[in-house]
């Protein structure tokens, strides 16, 4: 039972949220941790989050390579 209900979860991933960190200078933090988001899902939402571009600010990955945070900001 384990197993499927892990696979249902892979299958089905909810996308973690992109915060609002600073609204002055229109700052936003995201994690893209775990197996059913990337490095680039972390991107894909910061272009849905901006409408012209952004500047990465940090991008930080752990050792394991599992936890991932793109900060960003969106360009004017």
């Amino acid at each position: 039972m384990l197993l499927n209900l892990s696979c249902t979860a892979l299958m089905n991933p909810q996308e973690q949220p992109v915060n609002l960190i600073d609204d002055t200078n229109k700052i936003y933090l995201t994690t893209c941790s775990g197996m059913a988001e990337t490095s680039g899902t972390c991107h894909m939402k910061a272009k849905r989050t901006c409408s012209k571009s952004y500047k990465v600010l940090d991008e930080i990955t752990d050792i394991s390579g599992v936890h991932r945070r793109l900060r960003f900001q969106c360009k004017e």
